[in-house]
C-alpha cells in the first residue's frame, strides 16, 4: 500500500490461498448497502446513495501460513427506488451495472462471486435490473479481504476507489459514475451486542481506559526522545554523535529502548482489556484496535516533530532509514518551507 494505513505493522502481500478461506469469522451486524441509481430518470449519470464516510470494518477470519485474514461482506449493493430517496432514481429495467476499480491498496481484496478484484482495472458485472424487489438482481454484497503480511492482531487498514460503468455489451442511456472511495480497516471495535449490558458497559469502559493509557505512554516515550534530540540539536550537537542523554531516552535496549516499552505497554493493556471483555469483545479485536491506537499515536508524533522519522532513524538506527520505517511504520515526515524564500 501507499500510506502508512496500508503497511501499519506488517507488509501486505496476496496468495492465491486465501480464496479458500471463509468469507467471515461470525455474523455481520446490521448495516445499510450502497443505492445504485441515476442522477435523472430515464438519463444522467450511473450514482451510488451512501455514506462513504463510514468505515469498512472488518473481522479475523483465519490465517493461512504467515498471512492473517480480516473480511466483511457488507455494505453489499442494492438497486435504489424512486421513493424515498431525492436526488438518486431508479434504473431502467434492464441496466447492466459494472463495478471498476480505480485504485487498490495492496493487500486489500473484493471477491465477487468467483471474481477476485485487486487491480485497477478489475472489472466485474454486479448485475441488471430486474425491478424485482429488494434491489433484485443488483442486491449483491462482494466481500471485502484485508490481507496482512503479519501475526493475528495486528493492525492494517487501505482504500479502494471504483467507479460504476455501463456494459459495453449492452448500452445503455447512463453515463459512468464519478469515482467513490471506501476505507478497509481491522481497527474498528464492533458493535457492543453483549446480552448483558452491565458486562458489555464494563468492557467498553474498560478498553477505552487502557486505550487512553496506552496512547499516553507510547506518546511520553516517542516524545522524551525526540524532545532530547532536539535540546540536543539546539545546542549544535551532531546526531552522529549523540550525547547520553540522548542516547538513553531513544535507546535501543530489548528490555528498556523505547520499542521494548511500548510493545509492553501494548501487551499490558491488551491483558486489561480482555480480563473485562469475556463474551464482548474477542482479544483479536482488541489486539488490532490498540494497534490502531499506536498507529494513530505515531501519526500525530510525525505531526508535532518534522525531523522525526529522520531524527529516529539517525539516533535509534545507525541513520537507516528503512529500519526506522519498519520500527515505526506510521511515523512520518512533513514536506514543506519553513522559511520564506527569495525569488
Amino acid at each position: 500500500m501507499k500510506n502508512h494505513a496500508t503497511v501499519a505493522f506488517g507488509r501486505m502481500a496476496l496468495t492465491l490461498a486465501l480464496l479458500a478461506v471463509p468469507a467471515t469469522a461470525r455474523a455481520q451486524h446490521a448495516h445499510s448497502d450502497m443505492e445504485l441509481g441515476a442522477t435523472a430518470d430515464g438519463g444522467g449519470a450511473l450514482t451510488i446513495e451512501y455514506n462513504f464516510g463510514s468505515i469498512v470494518r472488518t473481522d479475523f477470519a483465519g490465517l493461512v501460513g504467515p498471512f492473517a485474514l480480516y473480511s466483511s461482506s457488507n455494505p453489499g449493493f442494492t438497486a435504489a427506488e424512486d421513493e424515498p430517496l431525492e436526488g438518486i432514481f431508479e434504473l431502467d429495467a434492464g441496466t447492466t451495472v459494472n463495478m471498476s476499480l480505480v485504485t487498490i491498496d495492496a493487500g486489500l481484496q473484493l471477491q465477487y462471486g468467483m471474481t477476485t478484484l485487486d487491480a485497477a482495472g478489475d472489472s466485474v458485472v454486479l448485475g441488471t435490473h430486474d425491478v424485482a424487489g429488494e434491489g433484485g438482481a443488483l442486491h449483491q454484497h462482494p466481500t471485502f479481504r484485508l490481507i496482512l503480511d503479519a501475526p493475528e492482531g495486528e493492525f492494517g487498514e487501505g482504500t479502494v476507489s471504483f467507479k460504476l460503468t455501463g456494459d459495453p455489451l449492452n448500452p445503455t442511456s447512463y453515463a459512468d459514475s464519478e469515482t467513490y472511495t471506501l476505507k478497509v480497516s481491522n481497527g474498528y471495535l464492533p458493535a457492543n451486542e453483549n446480552p448483558v449490558a452491565l458486562t458489555g458497559a464494563r468492557c467498553q469502559k474498560a478498553v477505552a481506559k487502557e486505550v487512553r493509557t496506552f496512547i499516553g505512554k507510547q506518546y511520553k516515550w516517542m516524545s522524551g526522545c525526540l524532545d532530547a534530540v532536539q535540546d540536543f540539536k539546539a545546542k549544535g550537537g551532531d546526531l552522529e554523535s549523540p550525547s547520553n542523554t540522548v542516547l538513553s531516552k531513544c535507546s535501543t535496549d530489548a528490555v528498556k529502548g523505547v520499542q521494548a516499552k511500548i510493545a509492553a505497554d501494548r501487551a499490558k493493556a491488551l491483558s486489561k482489556a480482555a480480563a473485562k471483555c469475556g463474551g464482548t469483545f474477542e482479544n483479536v479485536a482488541i489486539s488490532t484496535h490498540l494497534g490502531m491506537a499506536q498507529c494513530r499515536t505515531q501519526e500525530l508524533i510525525g505531526g508535532a516533530y518534522a525531523s522525526a522519522l529522520e531524527d529516529v532513524a539517525v539516533v535509534m538506527f545507525g541513520d537507516d532509514e528503512e529500519a526506522a520505517e519498519e520500527a515505526f511504520p506510521c511515523l512520518k515526515e512533513t514536506q514543506g518551507e519553513t522559511e520564506d524564500h527569495e525569488e
